[in-house]
């Protein structure tokens, strides 16, 4: 199954609490955002995780230092899965993958704006999942995480995320993606139920022409 992840990048609570409660049969994963963590605390992902407690609870820490120190902050405060950032030094990274272990929580290394050689550096340390991300600000500079998509091999399960709506996410499913991340297409709906729910069907059909595809 492809996992479908609500990325809450808001900055009040109480939003962020309305919009997974309207979209919470649709999704699998609810993502506490980087601006959300910051402008609350990490009282959020607590929050989430007492609401939705069938519901895996992402931090996105987007760590670039004391890998080991923010994965168990994460980790304690509820968290499932957590973020640190490939641009981060390789030992950061390999702390927060070693505190993963030791908490039960998968480690989620974000890609954004690393070279394919940091890449196979990253893959070398084996993390639960590689994030293919485009962020916001190379989302308005024109940059696709599609595109992205095309030319990379990996055998670490993948999650896309970057612009992502029920027109685009199932060429990210066709090409090997395993977590699909849609934040704005859902919470800056005006029916976010309705988006969620588009986005899951489009995951859902291009998920099962793949399987037929395969011979």
């Amino acid at each position: 199954m492809v996992i479908l992840q609500l990325a809450l990048d808001v900055i009040r609570i109480d939003k962020a609490l309305e919009i997974a409660k309207k979209t919470e049969k649709y999704v699998d994963w609810i993502e506490a955002g980087t601006p959300l963590i910051k402008s609350c605390g990490i009282g959020v992902v607590t929050q989430l995780k007492e609401t939705f407690k069938q519901k895996k609870i992402v931090a996105d820490m987007k760590i670039m230092d004391t890998g080991g120190l923010e994965v168990s902050i994460a980790a304690e405060a509820g968290a499932d899965v957590v973020t640190v950032m490939a641009a981060a030094d390789l030992r950061t990274i390999e702390a927060a993958i070693n505190a993963g272990n030791r908490y039960g929580v998968d480690i989620v290394v974000d890609a954004m704006g690393v070279s394919s050689q940091r890449f196979k550096e990253v893959e070398a340390l084996s993390p639960s999942y590689l994030c293919v991300h485009a962020g916001i600000d190379q989302q308005m500079a024109g940059v696709s995480v599609i595109e992205a998509l095309k030319v990379l091999k990996t055998k670490i399960p993948l999650e896309v995320g970057g612009g992502l709506n029920k027109f685009t996410v199932s060429a990210a499913v066709k090409k090997g993606a395993q977590v699909i991340i849609v934040g704005g297409a859902i919470t800056g709906a005006d029916d976010p139920a309705k988006a969620a729910s588009d986005i899951r069907q489009a995951i859902d059909i291009a998920t099962h022409d793949n399987s037929k595809s395969v011979p």
